[in-house]
Parts: C-alpha cells; structure tokens; sequence
C-alpha cells in the first residue's frame, strides 16, 4: 500500500474468478470506496493459464498486458479493457454503457488523484455509476466476456 500515491495491491489465496468478481461488486458499489481522490482507479489483470501466483508470473505475460480498469468515482467513472493477441497486437477500449448517440458529443469525467487532477474525454454513454459499472466487471473477470461491439469504442493509446 502506498498511501500518497492511492495504490494498493493484493492477492489472497484461495481465490476464484467469481470470488474476484463478488469483491470488485463490493468496491464498485460502496459509496466511499472508489472517493475520486484516494481511490480513484482499479486495474484487473487475470491470470495466465497454469499460473496460481502472481509472484510466479513470467515478466512477459499476457497477464501483465491485459486488464479492465475503471478511474474516477462510485458516483462518475469510466471503463477500459485491453486486450493482447498472440501476435504481441492488443486492442484497448473505452466501454459505453449504451450506444454512442452523438459522436459528436463529448463530456469530462474528472478525479483528483493525490498529486494531479484528472479529466478524460468521453461520450456521455462512457460515464458509469459504480452500480452501471459492477456487471461489466463482472461478466470481464467471471467469463473473461467483452461487452457487446457497439459498446467499444477503440482507443490508440
């Protein structure tokens, strides 16, 4: 835990995908958890196949390039999801909650981390609640799902 800097990190053991999933709901949904300030962002990287630590993960591994992560708020937040191909490609994207109506249209989610303001430009249909975000993390962390295609819009980061 690094307290001035808002980052924590864990694993407990045993665990499963669903047990994750059941302690992500619980982070996303408590009102002063995800704060904006303190906390203001979750990163899940699975684990690769064969791989029961990740103390023993290669330092190559997938499971360091592929991950759901949401900044921000319980009461504001946005969603991404990267995912790497065999070929070493990856695919990074913002997740809406609905389809975009106007791709015109832009809005800032903003969150105070410890030593900078944050603001990211997304569509309105990109902001979630924690309760919006929690079954997208699921369905991400419990059967590895993406959200549907119209829901992804592709970033080149």
């Amino acid at each position: 835990m690094d307290n001035r800097y808002g980052t924590s990190d864990g694993y407990t053991s045993p665990q499963t995908p669903e047990s994750i999933a059941a302690k992500m709901h619980t982070r996303l949904t408590a009102p002063r958890y995800l704060d904006g300030f303190k906390r203001f962002c979750i990163v899940v990287w699975p684990l690769p196949d064969g791989v029961s630590d990740p103390t023993n993960m290669p330092r190559r591994s997938q499971g360091l390039t592929d991950y759901i992560q949401c900044g921000g708020s319980t009461r504001a937040m946005t969603i991404e999801i990267r995912l790497t191909h065999p070929d070493g490609s990856y695919q990074h994207w913002a997740v809406a909650r609905e389809p975009v109506a106007d791709p015109d249209k832009w809005v800032g989610d903003e969150w105070e981390g410890p030593l900078a303001s944050f603001v990211i430009r997304v569509h309105p249909e990109e902001v979630f609640t924690g309760d919006q975000a929690a079954p997208v993390f699921h369905d991400y962390i419990a059967g590895g799902a993406l959200p549907p295609t119209e829901l992804l819009r592709p970033l080149d980061i």
